[in-house]
């Protein structure tokens, strides 16, 4: 009962700061548009981990973000349609990959899933790199709408041009993320995922259809990792097959689960709201043509000395 109300104090107070920090600092426009891209890449943790919780290792989420990224770009740029609409509509082309997904992979467990869903990246990146009359191809698109003036309160924000609101927006959608994820994990059916991915022989056992769970885990993970990829592109302005295509934007999801605790609802977006910022603040200055290799020095010692994440080592403490 201590640890679970010290566990609950410690999130409450890093929720606070993370609301209240940006009164702190109220120019601080670099800080806002990196802890704001790191609350969007703890939603794609929390996305990727709610395929993980039943057991099954994705390298292939790029698919996913870089489907729903294009799927909101093309309704912009050929239809002119309202941006947070491309941002709920695009990602459907997320969602029907993924039903493809759960169609030829279910039977693959471990490492040949693994291998088959980085494999699975190239099938819609090869055909967007040659789909020239639609996705111009290699070149993408460019001069994409930006995020929308928000009126709220009588008040308005330009998420596009403001980055303190564009964080606030961020910030509200990996909390919200966040605590879908929790109320997942501890429903009927995150059991049934936790359950395939201690023993899935006896979960099957005992009643648990193992491909259906797995795969309406996949579905929403797959959706959930689109609208990532759809805000990704309309704050960039742009998109191009070789950016969200890429083994990065697979690698980052499991890097921050990893490093913060997958059992964790909250570890994933520890991980990015940790790592992130470092590597982005601290470690590229310093080691400007190695940076990202920083990561796999993280990721060894998270296996060596806190194999369940920081989050479970915290709490443990």
């Amino acid at each position: 009962m201590v640890k679970s109300g010290y566990s609950s104090l410690w999130l409450i107070s890093a929720t606070l700061a993370l609301f209240f920090w940006p009164m702190l600092f109220p120019e601080a426009p670099l800080y806002y548009q990196v802890l704001g891209l790191a609350c969007l890449y703890g939603t794609l943790s929390l996305a990727w981990n709610l395929y993980a919780l039943s057991g099954a290792i994705s390298l292939g989420h790029a698919a996913f973000f870089g489907l729903g990224a294009y799927g909101s770009a093309l309704l912009d740029h050929h239809f002119q349609w309202p941006t947070f609409a491309t941002v709920v509509i695009g990602p459907l082309a997320s969602l029907g990959f993924g039903i493809l997904w759960t169609v030829f992979f279910r039977r693959l467990r471990g490492v040949y899933l693994g291998l088959a869903s980085l494999a699975a990246v190239e099938i819609p990146k090869v055909v967007i790199d040659n789909w020239d009359t639609l996705t111009y191809g290699s070149m993408g698109l460019t001069g994409l709408s930006k995020l929308p003036i928000l009126s709220l309160a009588g008040r308005q924000a330009d998420l596009g041009l403001d980055l303190k609101a564009q964080y606030y927006l961020l910030l509200v959608l990996v909390l919200a993320t966040a605590v879908l994820v929790k109320l997942v994990m501890e429903s009927r059916w995150g059991w049934a995922l936790r359950g395939l991915r201690e023993n899935e022989t006896a979960a099957v056992a005992v009643g648990i259809r193992a491909d259906r769970e797995r795969a309406k885990a996949l579905l929403g993970s797959a959706y959930l990792t689109g609208i990532c990829g759809a805000l990704y592109v309309h704050i960039l302005g742009l998109v191009e097959p070789s950016l969200v295509f890429s083994l990065h934007v697979s690698a980052l999801p499991l890097i921050f689960s990893i490093f913060g605790g997958r059992t964790r609802f909250y570890g994933p977006v520890l991980g990015a709201l940790l790592l992130y910022p470092l590597e982005q603040l601290l470690f590229q200055p310093l080691f400007p043509r190695g940076h990202a290799g920083v990561y796999g020095v993280v990721i060894i010692l998270t296996i060596l000395f806190f194999p369940q994440g920081i989050s479970v080592w915290k709490t443990a403490k």
